[in-house]
């Protein structure tokens, strides 16, 4: 704790100097003397600091010291160097912490054994050449729902006039009777007769003014409500647009692609198109720019480790001749033929991408094309590729760089 007021304001300024803001959430867990002031400055790297943990805990395991050990390695500890007012250099072991772990670190502070236990673990970094005075902890503070994770006014307006339809003023068939009914058939406590005007007027004021999660449950319900053909206005296309935005809503999304180790403008232009349109139009969108910035980069990849190929080689057989000829994919690791299995499984999957991205997606004029859930497994399969080959690339690499 901070035990001096004008201490406090030094300290406070010289965190907001290097970007780090002391606020009440600081829970000091131990403390080896001298004063109690500090500021936070530059991290340790993530390197070195992994490498210390590891021997600070199998020196704490040596030494029957285990559940020390354990305690260290459960929670996201770095090494920051720090100061005070007096200027002593020192270091603290500072954990941001996600409230679950957060709150389990604030019962430890006054138990006397847990107090004991970090004694022991700053003692033994101190003994391997890092001098820890305090261990420290706070709150990781999250960030409110972004504008952008909700609906927006331009996409209410295209629900509203584009699938569901206006006449006279009001929303398609809704009376204000079947419009309240409407809420609670989707099991929401949600009265539209609190506000005023037509019922297009109230459904947007209703859904504007939800969270992301109810959002997504009114546009299921407007989805069933009007189905695709029931009017001139309720096409695949905009239906399809409405599955991703729920996608979106619901945080039902594509796994997250890899920052590459090697890629190309194509690859990167292809993966912006893909994360944009998965955002604004949903995954059947997406299809094709995935498909692009895999095979794009299955090329780059071959480019790079002189891997000769066909001008004209689908990504199917990228895969296989990188399979069988990149070093960095030679070794399987353990349970080596379980996983080839896999990957041959992979491997029939990709054959099937082509296929799926000519005839049933926005790559050409298809009349049917796939529905928003097959859309997303096939992008999910293109980025669980990525991720592999990457991760083998960047795991070859880091061998050699040591």
């Amino acid at each position: 704790m901070i035990v001096s007021t004008t201490i406090f304001f030094y300290v406070d300024a010289l965190k907001i100097k290097n970007n780090y803001s002391f606020t009440n959430t600081m829970i000091v867990l131990y403390q080896a003397g001298g004063a109690g002031d500090f500021y936070l400055g530059n991290k340790m790297p993530i390197e070195q600091v992994r490498a210390l943990k590891y021997n600070v805990a199998r020196l704490l395991t040596a030494r029957d010291k285990a559940r020390a050990a354990q305690l260290l390695g459960s929670y996201p500890f770095e090494v920051i160097d720090s100061s005070n007012f007096f200027n002593d250099d020192f270091s603290v072991l500072y954990a941001n912490s996600p409230i679950d772990q957060y709150e389990q670190l604030a019962k430890l502070k006054d138990d006397s054994l847990a107090r004991a236990i970090f004694k022991d673990i700053a003692e033994t970094f101190t003994e391997l050449g890092t001098y820890i005075r305090f261990v420290a902890a706070e709150l990781k503070m999250e960030s409110a729902p972004r504008k952008e994770q909700c609906l927006r006014d331009s996409e209410i307006q295209k629900l509203v006039y584009s699938y569901i339809g206006v006449e006279g003023g009001y929303l398609g068939d809704f009376s204000y009777r079947k419009h309240h009914e409407f809420y609670l058939l989707l099991d929401l406590d949600i009265n539209p007769d609190n506000y005023t005007g037509t019922t297009r007027e109230r459904f947007i004021k209703v859904i504007s003014e939800s969270p992301p999660e109810v959002q997504a449950k009114i546009l299921e319900g407007i989805l069933n409500r009007y189905s695709i053909g029931s009017s001139k206005l309720r096409t695949q296309d905009r239906y399809n647009e409405i599955r991703g935005w729920i996608s979106r809503l619901t945080g039902i999304g594509p796994i997250e692609h890899p920052d590459l180790q090697i890629t190309s403008e194509v690859v990167e232009r292809a993966l912006a198109d893909a994360k944009h349109l998965l955002g604004s139009t949903g995954a059947t969108s997406g299809v094709d720019r995935a498909h692009t910035a895999l095979h794009g980069y299955l090329l780059v990849v071959c480019k790079q480790a002189s891997i000769v190929s066909k001008s004209d080689a689908s990504i199917n057989e990228l895969f296989k001749l990188i399979l069988q000829q990149h070093q960095s994919l030679k070794n399987s690791g353990h349970r080596k033929e379980d996983i080839e299995r896999v990957l041959k499984a992979f491997s029939t999957i990709l054959d099937a991408l082509n296929p799926l991205r000519n005839r049933a997606s926005v790559a050409h004029p298809n009349e049917v094309l796939l529905g928003e859930a097959e859309a997303m497994l096939v992008i999910n399969s293109a980025w669980t590729i990525l991720h592999y080959i990457d991760a083998k690339l960047k795991d070859r690499l880091s061998k050699v760089e040591t």
